[in-house]
């Protein structure tokens, strides 16, 4: 039952988010106001995901909240990788895909509940949708049958307490994770045999309890929340909440030493039908190829046209215990692990009540991308969110609208040095491979949304409300060589490389709040 729940909980995020892998809002209404609401109070049970001291404001009556939101993303990336090694090297045509779609990963509900315990105190708890990402390109080789998927979820029981116009919040918090990342780059299993069509193990592992989303396991993460809310006057407010980091080690997320020179020796092994494995397993060092009396250096030069002395240098560098060693650490098999942290962030917001009818609000949020374990090593950039939002009353009804705006934490390049190397928790990964796995893998690239609501109370003790966040499509890219030289790369254009992801964003959010 609890895997059921958590399932229902967290599933529906890992498509797309907005700011990084977070959602913008973690509610209908805030999503409404464009995320805003670190200062303005709606309902109790919402304020536990936006500001936890906020829900000091609930009434003798207990609430129960649930959301559910509708996420689309719609990705187009185009790869263009001239390195003659790959298996369908582009030959300075981009190949470009549309990211398929995953039903199971579009519906995100969260619930909520609130509770006075006296005159100056409320205790809260929810279970919350917090980020996620995904893209799909499984069969599109191009793309190297490229399946990411991370949602992450957060179970919050939460304390308030006020204390005269002041009001302080707390709330521990359970995070729970999961994520995988299908790369197909190597075709040839252990024993030196290729993979059947169709059979290569990544791009086939299924995700959380069978489905599209994360990989095998939920992962904990622990840590905490807090916020305060000042009553300035009347009319205007003021509120902070800080996120603390929750770190979470994925299991068997990919095999990394395929995005490095180990790769290299694999994909030169693919390029050669297997050339390299035989050399490996050759009884006279080097001659086992053709005829049986070719050096593997007079194979290549008769089989692929590659020139003696590069065959010999190719020898000579890569023994038969390397060429070994690189092919046993690229099988697909040998999973590793990969530790993603979800980075502290710190928020303030103001709402004024310009009139009876209709409240301004704004907020600046900080979220530290750049000092997270993992997102540092793949270049993420610290992040800053500017949100503003209002809502408008008329008798039964609220209007909201909202506008947000942020930065991607994945910064754009061009004139990349692919072939340089990036140290990613031990394994080193070519700048190549990172730039591939941002814009294909994790196109974190929102930066406007525009949202839109509305508010009506059904009874005295029942409210509805609807949502809108729409993100234009953005269109992101890095480019480069891997090859290191400037002149180098003028006469060998066939290692230059270019990734671009467009993408364009829309939801639609329903909450019901119940008071009893």
């Amino acid at each position: 039952m609890i895997k059921k729940i958590s399932l229902l909980s967290a599933t529906a995020l890992s498509l797309m988010a907005t700011n990084g892998v977070n959602l913008i809002g973690t509610s209908t209404v805030s999503r409404s106001m464009g995320g805003t609401g670190v200062a303005f109070y709606s309902h109790a049970t919402e304020a536990i995901g936006k500001n936890v001291a906020l829900m000091g404001d609930l009434d003798k009556k207990d609430e129960f909240q649930l959301d559910m939101t509708y996420f689309r993303a719609f990705v187009t990336s185009s790869v263009r990788d001239d390195n003659p090694l790959n298996t369908t090297p582009s030959n300075g045509h981009a190949e470009v895909s549309d990211s398929q779609n995953m039903p199971d990963t579009n519906f995100l509900p969260t619930m909520s509940y609130a509770t006075r315990i006296d005159d100056q105190t409320v205790f809260g708890f929810a279970m919350i949708g917090a980020a996620g990402m995904a893209a799909n390109f499984k069969g599109d080789y191009g793309h190297r049958q490229l399946k990411s998927s991370m949602m992450l979820m957060k179970l919050v029981p939460a304390i308030s307490y006020r204390q005269g116009n002041t009001t302080f919040g707390f709330a521990p918090v359970l995070g729970l994770g999961s994520m995988s990342l299908n790369y197909d780059d190597n075709y040839r299993q252990s024993d030196g045999t290729v993979y059947p069509n169709g059979t290569k193990p990544q791009s086939n592992r299924e995700g959380l309890f069978g489905t599209n989303v994360g990989g095998s396991d939920l992962i904990p993460a622990l840590g905490f929340t807090l916020g305060m809310d000042v009553k300035v006057t009347k009319k205007f407010r003021i509120g902070m909440s800080y996120n603390s980091a929750l770190k979470y080690t994925y299991k068997d997320v990919a095999n990394f030493s395929q995005f490095g020179p180990n790769g290299m020796v694999s994909m030169a092994d693919e390029y050669t039908n297997g050339a390299l494995q035989n050399y490996r397993n050759s009884n006279i060092d080097g001659n086992n190829f053709g005829n049986g009396s070719q050096t593997l250096a007079e194979y290549l030069n008769s089989d692929f046209g590659i020139p003696l002395d590069v065959g010999n240098a190719l020898t000579a560098l890569m023994p038969k215990g390397l060429v070994g060693s690189a092919l046993d650490k690229t099988d697909p098999q040998n999973l590793d692990d990969l530790t993603l942290e979800q980075p502290w962030e710190i928020a303030v917001g103001v709402s004024y009540e310009v009139t009876k009818k209709m409240t301004l609000t704004a907020d600046y949020r900080y979220v530290a991308w750049g000092l997270a374990e993992g997102y540092k090593d793949f270049g993420w950039q610290n992040q800053q969110v500017i949100a503003l939002g209002m809502e408008f009353k008329a008798k039964k009804y609220s209007y909201r609208f909202g506008y947000n705006y942020a930065e991607s934490p994945i910064s754009q390049i061009t004139g990349e040095k692919g072939a340089l190397l990036t140290n990613v928790e031990g394994h080193y990964i070519f700048d190549q491979a990172l730039s591939m796995l941002n814009m294909v893998g994790f196109p974190a690239i929102a930066t406007t949304h525009f949202t839109a609501g509305f508010g009506r109370d059904l009874t005295d003790d029942l409210h509805l409300d609807v949502g809108m966040v729409y993100a234009p499509k953005v269109t992101h890219s890095r480019s480069g060589s891997l090859l290191p030289a400037d002149y180098i790369v003028s006469n060998l254009s066939f290692f230059n490389y270019k990734y671009e992801t467009s993408m364009e964003q829309i939801s639609l959010s329903m909450g019901l709040n119940y008071k009893f």
